[in-house]
């Protein structure tokens, strides 16, 4: 007869049960579920790009650090929205719930990311337009580096 201490898990089990481990018990088990990716640490990233966008904005005057940070902002919040809904599901048996989620969210990013610019351009009396969009543009190409950062 084999030693205990030599057999795996997997094999162990299916010696104790008499049967082999079968895939919902391996589900129940967890050991076949993947970790949901630690997709929060993009959305820290693009406030910190918001906030350093503001910071080097400073440089020239105090409405074009706001403007800065209105931009990064414009970007970053309805990325959080979109990080927020479209990551709520995850397995293969959610797949359509997982597709329909990402669709939904992503639409509902443009809208919100429509809807700043809207209240800023209507809302905000002293804005430096130029500002706005740098710090816009600088969150928006951090998803290059965001990619690295949450180790996607």
């Amino acid at each position: 007869m084999v030693e205990a201490r030599t057999l795996t898990s997997y094999n162990r089990r299916a010696l104790e049960t008499g049967r082999p481990k079968s895939v919902s018990s391996t589900v129940e088990s967890g050991l076949s579920s993947i970790p949901r990716p630690p997709v929060y640490r993009i959305v820290l990233f693009q406030l910190i790009l918001a906030a350093a966008a503001a910071l080097l904005a400073r440089i020239h005057s105090d409405v074009a650090a706001w403007s800065a940070l209105l931009g990064g902002l414009t970007c970053a919040l309805p990325n959080a929205y979109f990080i927020w809904r479209a990551f709520r599901f995850s397995g293969a048996r959610m797949s359509v719930q997982v597709v329909q989620a990402i669709y939904r969210a992503e639409a509902w990013k443009f809208v919100l990311t429509a809807l700043c610019f809207i209240v800023i351009f209507q809302r905000v009396e002293t804005l430096n337009v130029l500002a706005l969009f740098a710090g816009f543009i600088t969150v928006q190409l951090g998803h290059v580096a965001s990619a690295k950062i949450a180790n996607l």
